[in-house]
């Protein structure tokens, strides 16, 4: 995991590839498990961050507004 950065239960994040979204659901060593949001069905991933992951945060705008100031 790049940075010190990890998934937590309850993260918003998106599949780079469809723009799909969710919500992960667990994290088991090494793995993340998202919610769909548009299927209720569950994905499993790696539990990375890098340019290569197939997953990536979606940070709040209330949030990305108080990171840019």
């Amino acid at each position: 995991m790049a940075d010190g950065t990890y998934f937590q239960e309850g993260d918003r994040v998106r599949i780079k590839l469809t723009g799909e979204t969710g919500r992960v659901n667990a994290t088991d060593g090494g793995v993340v498990y998202v919610l769909m949001d548009g299927s209720n069905e569950t994905k499993i991933f790696e539990a990375y961050i890098d340019e290569d992951a197939y997953i990536e945060f979606i940070i709040p705008v209330v949030e990305a507004n108080i990171l840019a100031t």
